[in-house]
């Protein structure tokens, strides 16, 4: 079953893309119900505040991601574009490529995995480098 995402503010990825996004999350954890995903593009100050309020943390992040559970949205995700821009230059990716990392490591978040001991890190590297490299994206 496919993820949707339901979007606020303004991306450079397209319906298209975060369709795509969704299909290939799913086929890769093999998801047999449908989800739902809250997802806000942000800019630098707004991340910051949501970092600091959440995560205590006092700086401007790429993405944080929101766990509801239950029925309905799964959670939401924030993603900034601002530091997106930032990384997409550092890593020699386009933008596109960034966002949709991005995007994909939020929605694993929503899913259940972390990267908090290197068994996660592990799991979290693979899973995204496969959903990237499944839609041809440079990762």
């Amino acid at each position: 079953m496919p993820i949707k995402y339901h979007i606020e503010g303004r991306s450079h990825l397209n319906k298209q893309a975060f369709d795509s996004i969704g299909r290939a999350i799913s086929q890769q954890l093999s998801l047999d119900r449908e989800v739902s995903i809250g997802l806000s593009f942000v800019g630098s100050d707004k991340i910051k505040e949501l970092n600091k309020t959440y995560a205590d943390n006092n700086y401007a992040t790429d993405v944080l991601s929101f766990y509801y559970g239950g029925e309905g949205t799964l959670g939401d995700i924030a993603i900034c574009h601002e530091v997106a821009e930032i990384q997409a230059e550092e890593h020699h990716v386009s933008l596109e490529s960034e966002l949709a990392l991005l995007l994909i490591h939020g929605t694993l978040h929503l899913l259940g995995y972390d990267h908090q001991n290197e068994a996660g890190i592990a799991s979290m590297d693979k899973l995204q480098g496969g959903i990237m490299k499944l839609l041809n994206y440079n990762y």
